[in-house]
């Protein structure tokens, strides 16, 4: 039993990236992404810009002739990536992580793929077209809120973002860009308070439900986070699998807290949260064209809440396989020989 124990802890110390869709390489978060068409052909030689959650230019790239860009050495958790290229609509993906990255931190990785649609054409994404008429003194403090946290003045800039409401109680984006300034303070209450008024003002906006999925993780919240995480799978139809993978990790996360031996009740829900992650994984997997390696991460988690050692170290090494270079790799390495000796152990 304490072998079985020492196992868990392992993996659950590795498994903090629970919703990065690739393999940390490096110390702070990677952005990996891949420019095409709407009709599948490599986008290559046009300038990506990477900007920050306040909207100032972090660093610029170009693709390659593949269409592939990458960016490294990322601290914070909001950036935006936006592309302009002659004949195509310009075109932009938010690209969130799960926390800041410390200087001895591995980070994160996510890997987006951007598609270019032929000026006239509509975007795939409705709620990312939502547009407001904003009060002049309301659109002013805003753009000072964003300087504001540009410069590093957050108190500052949050006085700000809540004038711009207070002037337009319907400023979707001042809503959001608080709510996310609250949720890295820890006050979830007052972040999930305002994500609520996103959600009322632009309810076709996925980036608004995941920001509210990961505060009712943070708070606990399982079950309703994995429903939160779904309705944003289906906002953002163009690229559902970071969503699906969260809501796995949040069914997965609701199963552990329940004990199967307590009632028939219990039983039947653990396994119903445990086949329905397992469903978003295999789907998030075959989205991804099966190149996110934390859906294995997770993968080895519902196997090990199975009581199924063998299956989970074999998810571990897929894992491997996917991110041979993770910094994580010595760690996954010792909890797959952990499962495989508790797999003898129980023979």
């Amino acid at each position: 039993m304490s072998c079985r124990i020492s196992v868990l802890s392992a993996i659950g110390c590795l498994i903090l990236c629970v919703v990065s869709a690739g393999a940390a390489r490096g110390q702070g978060h990677t952005i990996r992404g891949k420019v095409q068409n709407t009709s599948g052909a490599h986008v290559a030689h046009v300038t990506v810009s990477l900007e920050s959650g306040t909207g100032a230019v972090v660093g610029q790239t170009v693709t390659n002739s593949e269409g592939d860009f990458f960016f490294s050495g990322l601290g914070n958790t909001s950036y935006v990536i936006t592309i302009s290229a002659p004949d195509y609509n310009p075109a932009s993906e938010h690209v969130d992580f799960v926390r800041t990255a410390t200087a001895n931190d591995p980070g994160e990785t996510r890997t987006v793929e951007v598609t270019l649609t032929p000026k006239g054409s509509r975007p795939a994404r409705a709620g990312l077209k939502f547009a407001q008429n904003v009060p002049q003194a309301a659109l002013d403090a805003f753009e000072q809120a964003t300087k504001l946290l540009g410069s590093g003045h957050a108190h500052e800039a949050q006085a700000a973002l809540e004038t711009a409401i207070k002037l337009f109680p319907d400023y979707f984006d001042a809503r959001f860009v608080l709510a996310g300034e609250l949720t890295k303070q820890g006050k979830l209450d007052e972040a999930i308070k305002q994500l609520n008024e996103a959600q009322r003002i632009n309810p076709r906006d996925d980036r608004v439900w995941y920001a509210f999925g990961m505060a009712l993780q943070q708070q606990g919240k399982h079950a309703i986070a994995a429903r939160v995480f779904a309705q944003a799978a289906e906002l953002n139809p163009g690229e559902p699998q970071y969503a699906l993978l969260a809501q796995a990790t949040a069914l997965i996360d609701q199963a552990a807290t329940i004990n199967p031996a307590q009632s028939q009740k219990n039983s039947d829900e653990r396994t119903f949260a445990l086949t329905t992650a397992e469903q978003a994984l295999a789907r998030a997997e075959q989205l991804s064209g099966r190149k996110i390696p934390e859906v294995h991460l997770q993968r080895a988690r519902l196997f090990e809440k199975r009581g199924d050692p063998s299956a989970a170290a074999g998810e571990l090494e897929k894992y491997l396989r996917l991110a041979p270079d993770a910094k994580n790799a010595a760690a996954i390495r010792e909890a797959i020989k952990r499962l495989r000796e508790a797999r003898k152990s129980g023979e």
